[in-house]
């Protein structure tokens, strides 16, 4: 009887040495962008630039370029512009990370209870600071929409809430919440902290594009637009169409990049585009202070 470890052992002609590219892309798209990423890391025949249709590509590059020609559809397409520094592998990642369901990856502040659901955030205080909460989807292109369900756990309480879009920045890096924040989290009003402001103008990168629009939303008290650009400016205005929410309620906000507007709709009914001007990346955020329950969703972008 032949010893275990010969019979197992694969012949020659099988390694991965003597396979061909094509061979080996074609086994390799069935990677996610993980996937890819530690196999271009950790072998040279995946990680080193080949020349792929006349480019210099990495195997692990091209399987990811592939896969994801082979399984985007056009309106994925459509909000994913690739970068000119962005890599296949990243762009397969950012394909991925379109399809999972929203949630809230970043909680700031003292008034949220401990999530049971990423997807949902309680605040609990009232009156004692902002606590605000965003989302680690980033968007660079096309239409995206949100639902933000809104539960006031308080009817008699005036519903302090606002839903909006921000630029993808580190709220914690380098920020201390009673130094720098003094203990309230409202990104859209930074003004008169002029490190805090710095510090969030220091993460812009080119990918911001030219737009001041750096941090916009629906204020639930008045339906008025809030929007900043972190610097000098802070507007608080009325447009066509705004409505309040009260107490309870479903907002859902349109952000359309093709067009550079957000939109905003109550419980299912479009109200208007709240603000134009708006450009390159933004996430979606909200931000408390008063007892509601707050919950994220994607949604179908309407027509």
């Amino acid at each position: 009887m032949e010893p275990r470890n010969k019979r197992a052992r694969l012949p020659p002609s099988a390694t991965p040495d003597v396979l061909g590219n094509d061979l080996l892309v074609r086994c390799a798209s069935y990677l996610n962008a993980d996937g890819l990423a530690r196999l271009g890391r950790t072998s040279s025949r995946f990680g080193i630039p080949q020349s792929q249709a006349g480019q210099q590509r990495s195997l692990a590059n091209e399987a990811a370029r592939q896969r994801f020609r082979r399984s985007a559809t056009d309106e994925e397409r459509s909000r994913l512009p690739k970068y000119v520094d962005e890599s296949d592998v990243g762009l397969l990642r950012a394909l991925e990370q379109l399809r999972r369901p929203l949630c809230f990856d970043e909680l700031v502040g003292n008034g949220f209870s401990p999530q049971e659901n990423q997807a949902s955030v309680t605040c609990a205080t009232y009156d004692e600071g902002w606590s605000t909460a965003v989302s680690g989807h980033t968007m660079r292109g096309g239409r995206h929409f949100v639902e933000f369900e809104v539960t006031g756990n308080n009817h008699s309480m005036i519903p302090y809430i606002s839903l909006g879009a921000i630029r993808p920045v580190s709220l914690t890096d380098g920020i201390e919440l009673q130094a720098d924040w003094r203990g309230s989290v409202y990104p859209l009003s930074v003004r008169y902290m002029p490190a805090l402001s710095e510090n969030l103008r220091s993460q812009r990168t080119a990918r911001w594009g030219e737009s001041r629009v750096h941090c916009c939303a629906y204020y639930c008290v008045s339906g008025r637009c809030f929007w900043t650009d972190w610097n000098n400016e802070v507007d608080n205005s009325n447009w066509q169409g705004q409505e309040r929410l009260q107490g309870s309620g479903t907002i859902g906000l349109l952000l359309d990049l093709n067009e550079g507007t957000l939109s905003v709709f109550k419980d299912g009914r479009r109200l208007g585009a709240m603000k134009e001007g708006l450009g390159g990346e933004y996430c979606w955020f909200v931000t408390a202070d008063s007892p509601c329950t707050i919950s994220i969703s994607r949604g179908r972008a309407p027509n």
